[in-house]
């Protein structure tokens, strides 16, 4: 088992000159944040090293302590850097994944810097690697590292996560590097975002930019899978709250209750950055004060601006736009020694954040576009008292997760203040139910979950990606088999139902069998010895109900029941199943429905499935991403397997599946001269697998299956079975 290799742009520490004694030589300081904190118990505890720029040259005193702490700094000339940093990552990529074209300044001199200077670090990490270390590169100033690195080190394990969005193709499409970036890109096993819609981005972008089909979230590359996730950044819980709840904090607390009174808080904090939307949230508060005169001494605003990049013009002029608003709103509404807004212009400490999140009504988050947004988060850690409200903007990455907050869109003055005075009116009750969710949702998935679950992936063997069958009409797939099938002295079909003989319906228990279903598996089971099976992981109860007065042998739940053709009963095909952990799961699947509108679910006797086919698409694949990963954290060492399939995530009995099912079947009534298994879902994966070169195996629908062969839709699968009887017979 190699190392892990840790890389991002800046190391996780300071380099202070020591002026009081300059013979002692530089001094250095472990970096805060909330991402350091979660990289550093897995540095830390672990022999591996970290690579990124220390902000300065070290000097042997600070090299000998950055080499103590296994931290590798690369040497980059300041020009070049200036070149790399400020002006492609900073002027060419943030804007534009930002979304803010009007910013973009894609110089190709900046580009040659961006390039060397991710060769410099590509360079530095092959120092350190060998082929079977994991190496995790982070964040957009690094995104042509991983294909350089390929190239060298071909088995490695080679991560990488983007911390800003990934816009839609069309915006990345104004980028004249977009290809390169890309290509980049794809020397990684994995690429890490954190939403559902930045994954969906970026596998359309590879698609309409370099041609590449991106299926279920994995890039072929001739063989070797790139896999795109959603691993949404959690924050550091603990240290969030142990500074909220400092006696600091309390001192700091105190002193602002003493000087605010009664009057509510709203509180913003932001870097002053052109992203975060400072104007629009002030804007916003002016309209409301414009309109309703019982904020103007009811409310008070606290508005944290920490600097940012303060050497370029844009965010000078940003300065400029959020000091004027402040002193045109305080001048227009401010009373006796009372102002609307009090603006704090820098940093502030962890302990007086802390009190702040305590002290606020409403947190106001409204960034025009943000990769996530930690201070929402950090706001809802801190509120478990159940009385604050986020106000967030939906453009922010982290509205996905926190469901609950009342959204807005910052780019709607007069709405967004409609939000702001509903959260400053809101009953208790009503905050705290819809804190209470959050913080539960926020505590459980901090930042060390996080790393833990995105090493865990990227360790996973997922990348072996089976090929797609080729796709054939049912004309030309019947005309292989007819002559076979007809000809068998005992044959044997098995066939799943939902997307295979029955088109999926928008509610799952709409999908009855039509009259020309029934017809076409009612004569597959009259042909003389033929033995025909419906495999599915729909429950006894609705298929039995569903084939009543059918005679065809039927195996439901993937394989835990069977009712033979002839028989009125159903057997049980294993052990009694072990259902204790249906009481820790089944209060999961209810919270994410309670938060996905559209959602059902289902409760079979050995498994539980969420199904999200009535829910807006791009919500309902994030949430079932999200639920995935918290019952693969809940549930681990529980005797079940959790599958993703069409438009569902289910929980089924370990070693219950259709595979199994078939190995059952044909033990007991084969052997078979002619076997054909037809599916179009993960869980007939395990069918053809059980199968292999025995028989023919036919995957429904377009992506990479283990079967031989595909068909475009259940309608060809009828036509086929239909050319099949009449072979036959």
């Amino acid at each position: 088992m190699g190392r892990l290799i840790l890389v991002s742009n800046r190391l996780p520490v300071t380099i202070h000159d020591d002026a009081a004694d300059p013979a002692v030589g530089q001094s250095v300081s472990r970096s805060s944040g909330g991402l350091v904190a979660g990289l550093d118990p897995l540095h830390l505890n672990g022999d591996g090293i970290w690579i990124g720029y220390p902000g300065t040259d070290p000097d042997d005193n600070a090299a000998k302590l950055l080499e103590d702490m296994r931290l590798d700094p690369v040497a980059i000339p300041p020009d070049e850097y200036d070149g790399y940093y400020e002006g492609f990552s900073n002027g060419a990529i943030w804007p534009l994944f930002h979304y803010l074209l009007e910013y973009c300044e894609f110089d190709p001199q900046a580009f040659a810097a961006y390039k060397r200077v991710n060769e410099r670090f590509a360079e530095k990490i092959l120092e350190h690697a060998k082929d079977d270390d994991t190496i995790w590169i982070h964040d957009y100033q690094l995104m042509l590292v991983p294909s350089m690195l390929r190239e060298k080190l071909p088995s490695a394990r080679i991560g990488f996560f983007l911390h800003i969005p990934f816009p839609s193709s069309e915006v990345l499409r104004v980028m004249p590097q977009r290809e390169e970036l890309l290509r980049g890109l794809l020397g990684a096993d994995l690429i890490g975002v954190h939403t559902f819609e930045y994954a969906d981005h970026l596998s359309r972008s590879f698609r309409r930019v370099l041609g590449l089909e991106a299926r279920q979230g994995v890039v072929n590359l001739s063989g070797r899978g790139v896999r795109i996730e959603a691993h949404p950044l959690g924050i550091d819980v603990d240290s969030q709250r142990n500074a909220a709840y400092s006696d600091e904090a309390e001192q700091i607390l105190t002193r602002y209750k003493r000087s605010i009174g009664d009057a509510q808080v709203i509180l913003g904090v932001d870097r002053l950055d052109y992203t975060k939307g400072l104007p629009n949230k002030l804007e916003a508060y002016k309209s409301l004060l414009d309109r309703e005169p019982r904020w103007r001494e009811g409310a008070v605003l606290i508005q944290v601006a920490v600097p940012s990049r303060e050497a370029i013009g844009s965010y000078r002029d940003q300065k400029s736009e959020v000091e004027r608003l402040v002193g045109e709103i305080n001048g227009l509404y401010g009373r006796s020694g009372k102002t609307p807004i009090q603006y704090i212009y820098g940093t502030v400490s962890p302990a007086e954040l802390g009190a702040l999140y305590r002290l606020a009504d409403v947190a106001l988050v409204s960034p025009i576009r943000d990769g996530l947004n930690l201070v929402a988060k950090e706001y809802v850690a801190v509120r478990d008292d159940g009385a604050g409200v986020l106000v967030l903007s939906e453009f922010a990455g982290a509205a996905t997760e926190l469901g609950e907050a009342l959204r807005i869109n910052p780019w709607d003055i007069d709405g967004s203040a409609a939000q702001i005075e509903r959260a400053l009116d809101m009953s208790f009750g009503e905050r705290n139910e819809r804190m209470a969710p959050m913080h539960r949702r926020v505590v459980e998935n901090d930042v060390h979950n996080w790393v833990r679950r995105f090493i865990r992936s990227l360790g996973s063997p997922k990348n072996e990606i089976p090929a797609t069958p080729p796709m054939l009409a049912s004309a030309t797939l019947a005309d292989s088999l007819s002559g076979l099938f007809a000809s068998a002295e005992k044959p044997m079909i098995m066939l799943d139902y939902d997307g295979t003989l029955r088109e999926f319906t928008v509610r799952h228990d709409e999908a009855k069998p039509t009259d020309e279903i029934r017809s076409i598996v009612s004569g597959l089971s009259s042909l003389k010895d033929a033995d025909v099976f419906i495999n599915t992981g729909r429950d006894r109860q609705t298929i039995g109900d569903w084939f009543e007065g059918v005679d065809v042998t039927l195996i439901a739940e993937h394989g835990s029941w069977i009712k033979y053709k002839g028989d009125t009963d159903w057997q049980r095909t294993g052990d009694e199943p072990d259902l204790s952990w249906q009481a820790e799961a089944m209060p999961i699947l209810e919270d994410y429905k309670s938060r996905t509108p559209g959602v059902q679910i289902e409760k079979k006797s050995s498994g539980l499935v969420w199904h999200y086919r009535e829910a807006e698409a791009d919500i309902g694949e994030f949430q079932a991403l999200d639920l995935t990963t918290h019952l693969e954290n809940t549930l681990a060492g529980a005797p079940i397997e959790i599958l993703t399939g069409s438009k569902i995530v289910e929980i089924r009995q370990y070693g219950v599946d259709k595979g199994r099912a078939f190995k059952n079947v044909e033990e007991l009534r084969g052997p078979y001269d002619f076997v054909l298994a037809i599916g179009d879902d993960r869980t007939d994966e395990d069918l053809f697998e059980a199968i292999g070169s025995e028989g023919f195996t036919v995957h429904v629908g377009p992506g990479g299956s283990l079967a031989a062969s595909s068909l475009h839709s259940p309608a060809s699968v009828r036509r086929l079975l239909t050319h099949l009887i009449n072979a036959r017979s």
